[in-house]
């Protein structure tokens, strides 16, 4: 079995969440040390979320001038608990009751086998810098909390993106979590319902013809959180709540969506006869890499050395990309192999994932041969 995929396997069978990488950062910490990483530490990033883990940094020092850095991150989404990992014509996937925990285990596998595969070519090369984030899945905390001061890289890869190798992520969407309070009027349901208005109505009236869902090619919203009531049926509502979010590409478009939002929501509370309250509070900052900048030059020459087709499109998730970028490096995010991540039908081809530590290598000598090409 190749080291790459025993790693993986290792890991996914490791049971963690967000907030609770712990298993999975004392797996990594000891490969990273193996592997003749340095640095290695572990922050209070952790401690700062309410989890029990921090981030994971090391450096893979190089003989080289330069740095370049390789992110993927240790949570994963719940169903996690228990992987039993199936592997029949070449595709990796579960028992259908789990998630597989590609996304994004298989990131870090492919960075600790790209620096294997460095270490084993024995050629000069740059340092390597790695970041194993926690809490990804929560809104890119880990990454939010982690010190960047001592980073030495400009261009920074996150290994966390479904599609087969060579699809790049050159853009990611701004984001805002929105919340729309309805306030009716409680009564006795069956002796004077005239007297009651009912927010959970007033709160159907605001979500019956609101904008949601793709809102256009970079944009989109969803609302799937709906609470009202106390747990009575024989009084009429007083209280509802809607929560969701909004995302784009274009920071403009995501504000416009939400004072759309907001007038949306009084308005059709007020023609109904019952109040609202929106409250809403940005997310994790988009970014947009242009196509000749230099981190997709160079792993396009990468894919180009291994004869893979470069894919440069935008997502419509965000990743630590997204803050990397906002950090001052230049960042992308690359697939590893991985499809219908967050679901239980998550499985990964083998084909593609087999590649992506020598995607990593390839990625370093690469820039460690033509620095002057892909200065940022």
């Amino acid at each position: 079995m190749e080291k790459i995929l025993s790693d993986f396997l290792e890991m996914v069978r490791a049971d963690a969440i967000s907030f609770d990488e712990r298993k999975v950062a004392d797996i990594v910490k000891v490969k990273l040390a193996e592997l003749g990483c340095v640095d290695i530490y572990e922050d209070d990033a952790g401690a700062k979320v309410g989890g029990n883990t921090g981030n994971v940094f090391a450096r893979y020092p190089g003989t080289l001038p330069g740095s370049i850095l390789f992110s993927a991150h240790m949570d994963r989404m719940p169903q996690g608990f228990g992987i039993e990992p199936v592997i029949e014509n070449g595709v990796i996937s579960t028992r259908g009751d789990t998630i597989l925990a590609a996304d994004d285990l298989g990131g870090v596998a492919a960075i600790l086998d790209g620096i294997r595969k460095l270490k084993e070519s024995g050629k000069p090369h740059c340092t390597v810098e790695i970041l194993l984030t926690i809490c990804e899945e929560k809104g890119l905390l880990g990454s939010l909390h982690f010190d960047y001061s001592g980073v030495q890289s400009k261009i920074a890869y996150a290994l966390d993106s479904p599609g087969h190798i060579g699809r790049i992520l050159i853009a990611s969407p701004h984001s805002a979590k929105l919340q729309c309070e309805v306030f009716g009027k409680a009564a006795h349901a069956g002796s004077e319902p005239e007297k009651g208005k009912s927010a959970a109505v007033g709160a159907a009236r605001i979500l019956a013809d609101l904008r949601e869902g793709r809102l256009d090619h970079e944009s989109t919203a969803n609302f799937p959180i709906v609470q009202a009531g106390h747990g009575a049926t024989n009084a009429v509502c007083d209280y509802a709540v809607i929560k969701g979010e909004a995302r784009s590409i274009d920071k403009q478009k995501l504000l416009d969506y939400i004072d759309y939002f907001e007038k949306h929501c009084m308005e059709k509370a007020a023609g109904f006869g019952v109040t609202a309250k929106v409250e809403w509070t940005m997310g994790s900052p988009g970014y947009s890499v242009p196509k000749d900048s230099a981190a997709v030059r160079l792993i396009s020459a990468v894919f180009d050395q291994m004869g893979v087709t470069p894919l440069p499109e935008a997502s419509g998730g965000g990743m630590d990309a997204n803050r990397y970028n906002y950090n001052g490096m230049q960042s992308v995010g690359l697939a590893t192999g991985y499809f219908d991540n967050h679901t239980t039908n998550e499985h990964v081809f083998l084909d593609s994932f087999l590649r992506t530590g020598e995607m990593v290598c390839r990625t370093v000598l690469e820039y460690t041969a033509h620095p002057e090409i892909y200065n940022v």
